[in-house]
């Protein structure tokens, strides 16, 4: 039987339980690239921050602030930022921001893979000489409170489920409780982190993140796959995020996003080259201007 397609531009969304049955509608009937592409897709989104608003990696790391920590998210605050929080699962199923694999890479004093540790072993550590400690998701999230737009940027190189279903029961109770609809969205290199977000938490903005890869592998994913957008389709992401230096890239008109997003830009430099390429940028470093 043939479903009756929605007239996207007519729909009326005022809460978020109203959005979930509207997307759940759009994917019965086959039109979420429809609702990608239609003009009113901020609208009903409320998601224009993603590309109205800076977006911050781990917040503000100039002017003395180390990434993810309370003093780089309040300062992502007071400029109206957003802020993009990496996440990653711990041996004990917490829930970290800290975006590399081992330590060392912020604490030069310590070395090992943070997978394999506990919290509480983490929580003896500190980021800087402030004292600042690794943050759970929980602790950002209640920091932030909704006092801006946030993405959470998942690394996953594993098995896919745990730490995403985690973290959807996380974002749902965060949206109710801080009526956070619109301010939320979910980012990850790996297609199918996005794919599971898709088949069972689709009601919040789906970025793949990708660009040129250090490795030739992502876990058990060839990495040129990714670089090549390869997997986009089983994401159905709203946004492309691809690394700056590699911008423009023909492979993204292809798949026609509902936006581009630039990562890791370090200088106002590199903001002024890619700014024609893409709709926004997640920056780190600098204070972006125009």
């Amino acid at each position: 039987m043939k479903k009756n397609k929605l007239d996207i531009d007519t729909q009326v969304v005022e809460t978020f339980d109203e959005y979930k049955k509207l997307i759940d509608t759009l994917i019965e009937n086959n039109q979420l690239r429809d609702f990608h592409l239609s003009p009113r897709y901020y609208e009903i989104s409320r998601n224009r921050w993603l590309i109205d608003q800076y977006i911050a990696r781990g917040g503000v790391a100039s002017e003395g602030h180390t990434e993810n920590t309370l003093s780089a998210y309040n300062d992502a605050i007071k400029n109206k930022y957003a802020i993009s929080l990496p996440v990653r699962m711990i041996d004990d199923g917490s829930i970290v921001c800290f975006a590399h694999k081992t330590l060392s890479k912020v604490i030069s004093t310590e070395s090992g893979y943070i997978i394999n540790m506990s919290l509480s072993e983490l929580k003896n550590l500190n980021l800087n000489a402030d004292g600042e400690k690794i943050l759970t998701l929980d602790e950002a999230l209640e920091a932030i409170s909704n006092k801006c737009p946030i993405i959470i940027d998942i690394k996953n190189d594993g098995m896919v489920g745990k730490i995403e279903e985690s973290i959807i029961t996380t974002l749902d109770n965060y949206i109710k409780e801080h009526k956070a609809f619109g301010n939320v969205a979910i980012m990850s290199c790996n297609p199918y982190t996005l794919e599971y977000m898709l088949q069972n938490y689709p009601y919040v903005p789906r970025i793949l993140k990708s660009g040129k890869f250090e490795n030739k592998m992502y876990g058990s994913i060839p990495t040129k796959k990714l670089t090549k957008l390869k997997l986009y389709k089983i994401t159905s992401a709203d946004f492309i995020c691809y690394s700056h230096e590699d911008l423009p890239y023909r492979a993204i008109k292809k798949y026609k996003p509902a936006g581009v997003l630039a990562h890791t830009v370090t200088s106002q430099t590199q903001y002024l080259r890619v700014a024609p390429y893409c709709d926004n940028v997640i920056f780190t470093g600098f204070k972006p201007y125009i």
